[in-house]
């Protein structure tokens, strides 16, 4: 089976999942606006909203962790603005005139192939903690910093989260998707582009955005290269249950966390304005 074939047969789910978890979340609304309801519910709904571009795409479509965590229902816009610099962390951005990842922006006519990889060889517990650590570091010292720290590896964990569990129905290790732009830099010499932990889980859950990527790129005359299954990955499956376990572990602090807060998402009478409600939490301001 082909690429777009494999794309759009996994269309329907992805349109299924979307439509139950917006029923869901407005079902919750109130208690999502009280600050009550587990934490990661925001984010479904942002991703059950997230338009889905042409195929091939017509104008620019582009999604970030930071654009992610700024629709959140109490980030101000003070925090929003600090919140940018996370596009180097997690960024995803196509359209007819150019392709890019992780705040990278490449012409298409620069472009010489894309490659398709397994998205849960990328997507490992090393990587999640990693790029927990760099949002910490990334984000200024500010009014609520850690209460956004927490709301931003909240939404890493729960789009990770998103993107094991739709592909529940099939073989774990069997995801491709386009994480690899191969373009030519200076003097004509191929460089390589890979996305991260964020845009790679973001294309294994948003199916309609996958696909629309590979069908700009083969209608921009850029190949699309298949994911190389001549040598199975004996470990694969079992490095995506560890990946399971370490972020439900992670969204458990999570829940522990938002229960230190009060309703107003501050912390809880007692506890330390700038110390994490869970002590040895990887993603505390």
């Amino acid at each position: 089976m082909g690429v777009r074939d494999r794309l759009r047969g996994l269309g329907e789910t992805v349109t299924s999942a979307a439509t139950a978890a917006g029923k869901d979340l407005a079902n919750r609304g109130a208690a999502r606006r009280s600050g009550a309801g587990t934490p990661g519910d925001w984010v479904a709904g942002v991703l059950g909203a997230l338009p889905a571009p042409a195929a091939p795409a017509t104008e620019e479509w582009e999604f970030s962790l930071g654009t992610l965590v700024c629709r959140h229902p109490r980030v101000p816009a003070v925090t929003a603005k600090a919140l940018r610099p996370l596009d180097g962390i997690g960024a995803l951005r196509f359209g007819p005139e150019s392709v890019g990842f992780d705040g990278e922006d490449i012409p298409w006519e620069k472009v010489v192939r894309i490659q398709l990889h397994n998205a849960f060889a990328t997507m490992t517990t090393d990587g999640l903690d990693a790029e927990i650590d760099r949002v910490r570091e990334l984000l200024p010292p500010l009014p609520g910093r850690k209460w956004a720290v927490t709301r931003v590896a909240e939404g890493l964990v729960a789009v990770v989260l998103a993107a094991l569990e739709q592909a529940g129905d099939q073989r774990l290790d069997d995801v491709d998707v386009a994480v690899e732009i191969v373009y030519r830099g200076a003097l004509g010499r191929e460089r390589t582009l890979r996305a991260g932990l964020f845009t790679t889980a973001l294309l294994a859950h948003q199916v309609d955005v996958a696909y629309s990527l590979v069908v700009t790129a083969q209608h921009r005359g850029v190949p699309v290269v298949p994911a190389d299954r001549s040598e199975p990955d004996a470990g694969a499956v079992e490095r995506v249950r560890a990946l399971r376990a370490r972020t439900d572990a992670v969204k458990a602090q999570l829940q522990a966390e938002a229960a230190a807060e009060d309703p107003d998402g501050r912390p809880a009478a007692g506890a330390a304005a700038g110390d994490p409600a869970v002590t040895g939490t990887p993603y505390a301001g």
